[in-house]
């Protein structure tokens, strides 16, 4: 069993800044980290999560899932859905493949949006394959709903 007090943290960053809201939540994730008890390396990769290499000393929070999903099928514009979702699912394997401890964080946006758009259509079906498969590959899901934890996986019932 791993001692998580001596893991190395590594926090990993899709958000990208495009106005001054985003910059002062980023602002913000970062002065949270410095406060930290414990020092946090920062990898800011909004696509190719995969780039670094992580290993079973270090305990990865990737913040967000939703957000890396949106950079990716922009940046891979034309790919259908089903190579998006291979193409997303090879880059997760890569990420926790030795890691010691990984944390994703999410959004569930498809309760509510029905839309005629194709784009949100095959954002949502990919969205939704990723949260399936992330689920599928955890010890523990959790959602958080208006503040209250619901446990789909794992702790508590």
């Amino acid at each position: 069993m791993l001692d998580k007090k001596h893991l190395n943290l590594h926090y990993v960053a899709t958000g990208v800044v495009t106005d001054f809201e985003m910059q002062e939540r980023v602002s913000r994730h970062k002065d949270d980290r410095r406060q930290s008890s414990r020092s946090w390396q920062t990898w800011e990769l909004p696509t190719a999560i995969d780039q670094v290499l992580f290993t079973g000393n270090d305990a990865t929070l990737l913040d967000c899932l939703t957000t890396w999903v949106t950079n990716e099928m922009m940046a891979q514009e034309g790919m259908l859905p089903d190579d998006m979702i291979r193409y997303l699912i090879n880059q997760l394997e890569n990420l926790i493949a030795n890691v010691g401890e990984v944390y994703i964080v999410s959004n569930d946006l498809g309760r509510d949006i029905v839309s005629s758009n194709r784009l949100i259509q095959n954002y949502l079906y990919i969205l939704g394959s990723i949260h399936r498969y992330v689920v599928r590959r955890s010890d523990v899901a959790i959602e958080m709903v208006f503040g209250v934890p619901v446990f789909h996986k794992g702790g508590k019932a």
